[in-house]
């Protein structure tokens, strides 16, 4: 990707705008967040400095709206390269400035490289198991309930049973009407969400949500910003900028067991699925994923 931007010269477009506008580097640091000698690296074409793909990606999209550039236009027609979330976030931190900065690393190891790039998937089987877990322990603890209810069960009367079948029946039938009324006006059940800052991710279960589509809606507020949205599958349903008043909805198919939403720019913008509005992050911060798990 470093070798095709650097042919579009974006450097100097973004330096002159930034200088048709009065602006120094330290302005635009204060404006993106992005630490000086990235925005230095950036107006060099010198995109080898910089943490990964991903983020030659994001950082560029950030200066472009700092300097009333459009990014789509800037980049022209080039797709970036699908870029693994854990992998990406791995490569950079945000210290207490602000500042959004690459970790060193010459020192790490293959073990390590490949649980990053594995992590997603660690944590998919060990809320697996833990569903397991619950699910063997209701079961068994319904089953003793049951027998008990079955030793101390009263015995009643032939005729007691005669007289009072239709009204059982009748009661039946309403309580499966009721029932059924219920699950078709269900609305959706969202878990509490667990919050990960080293992954910068917020993580919620959807209950019910298995084998069903659902609407992601994402609506651009105070300014733009970058929304990718994909399935567990890798399949991507959205990978597009949203400025100001802009939207997007799209729909989740019934075959997708998760999916995640990312985001460039939180505070710009706003999430809801299935109706319903949903935090994205408790803190203020340029990049996010909120992780959806669809749970039968």
């Amino acid at each position: 990707m470093s070798e095709s931007l650097n042919s579009k010269h974006i450097g100097e477009q973004l330096k002159a705008a930034r200088q048709s506008k009065n602006l120094t580097l330290d302005d635009v640091q204060k404006m993106t967040k992005i630490q000086l000698r990235y925005l230095e690296a950036i107006e060099n074409d010198n995109f080898s400095r910089l943490p990964g793909d991903f983020y030659v990606r994001a950082f560029i999209r950030q200066y472009a709206l700092a300097v009333d550039i459009h990014p789509e236009e800037l980049l022209g027609d080039q797709a970036p390269a699908s870029i693994s979330r854990t992998s990406s976030l791995s490569r950079a931190h945000r210290d207490k400035d602000d500042i959004v900065r690459a970790r060193n690393q010459h020192n790490s190891s293959a073990v390590g490289s490949l649980i990053s790039h594995h992590i997603a998937k660690i944590l998919w089987i060990i809320l697996v198991l833990i569903a397991l877990g619950v699910i063997w322990f209701m079961t068994t603890h319904m089953s003793g309930t049951t027998d008990n209810l079955d030793n101390n069960q009263v015995s009643v009367t032939t005729s007691s049973v005669d007289k009072k079948s239709s009204t059982t029946s009748s009661s039946s039938k309403k309580q499966q009407s009721s029932t059924n009324t219920s699950k078709s006006q269900s609305k959706l059940r969202l878990s509490k969400p667990q919050i990960n800052t080293a992954l910068q991710t917020t993580t919620y279960s959807i209950k019910n949500g298995a084998d069903k589509t659902h609407r992601v809606k994402i609506v651009g507020q105070n300014g733009a910003t970058a929304v990718k949205v994909n399935t567990d599958d890798s399949t991507i349903l959205l990978d597009q900028t949203l400025t100001a008043g802009e939207e997007q909805t799209v729909t989740i198919p019934s075959s997708a067991k998760a999916f995640n939403v990312q985001f460039t720019n939180v505070a710009n913008a706003k999430l809801t699925v299935d109706g319903k509005s949903v935090t994205i992050s408790g803190n203020t911060t340029i990049f996010w994923n909120v992780l959806f798990n669809l749970k039968d």
